[in-house]
């Protein structure tokens, strides 16, 4: 199977759809949430379908309690159905592996990897279907901190979403383990069409190049 932006993002939408279509606009502060991780059925499917892509296997309880966290092994799993193999893409636990990865790409002006990752706010570089952005984790941590993510080289906590969808002044960003679901989160751009989201620090969009 070759990998297309349709068939990432139609992985990813086809997930969502069985988790019951969670939405969060995060600018309006809204959610509605259909199935979760805290139902057995849904936290036995991402142990069975998602985490073997990474080579994990947690206990159900530990993902109930919010002790396994699955967003990075879910976006493995999604980009694994779209058809990357994974010595594309590399399928992991954290999504600092492939975001340092695909960093390095760019810095390195790698022609053979799929994806090159760009600072958030780079002139020119703005979010598109197929892309991956990257928002920093932590407690406590600022938007200047979040920046110099994108500089490391050794892993950290960080969260990624897939775009799916873009409009004028807005986007739609599927990602895993959102709110112990599969979401689609609404994020605002603005006419330069960067993110503008006073929840999350997003430091990198990772470039589709397939």
């Amino acid at each position: 199977m070759s990998v297309t932006v349709q068939s990432i993002v139609s992985a990813a939408m086809r997930e969502w759809d069985y988790w019951g279509n969670s939405t969060w606009n995060v600018a309006l502060a809204q959610k509605q949430i259909g199935h979760t991780d805290k139902e057995d059925a849904f936290a036995q499917y991402v142990i069975e379908k998602y985490c073997p892509v990474a080579r994990v296997n947690p206990a159900r309880s530990s993902i109930q309690n919010d002790k396994f966290f699955w967003s990075a092994v879910g976006m493995s799993a999604f980009m694994c159905m779209g058809g990357f193999k994974e010595d594309q893409f590399p399928f992991s636990q954290r999504h600092s592996t492939f975001i340092l990865k695909f960093v390095a790409a760019r810095k390195g002006n790698d022609s053979f990897c799929p994806f090159w990752g760009y600072r958030t706010g780079e002139i020119g570089i703005s979010p598109e279907v197929g892309d991956l952005i990257a928002y920093a984790r932590g407690d406590g941590i600022t938007a200047e901190q979040a920046a110099t993510y994108y500089d490391k080289v050794s892993s950290y906590s960080s969260h990624s979403d897939l775009v799916v969808a873009r409009r004028p002044a807005e986007i739609d960003v599927i990602g895993a383990n959102v709110c112990d679901s599969v979401t689609m989160k609404t994020l605002s751009i603005d006419q330069d069409g960067y993110i503008v989201d006073p929840y999350h620090h997003w430091f990198a969009v990772l470039k589709h190049r397939f």
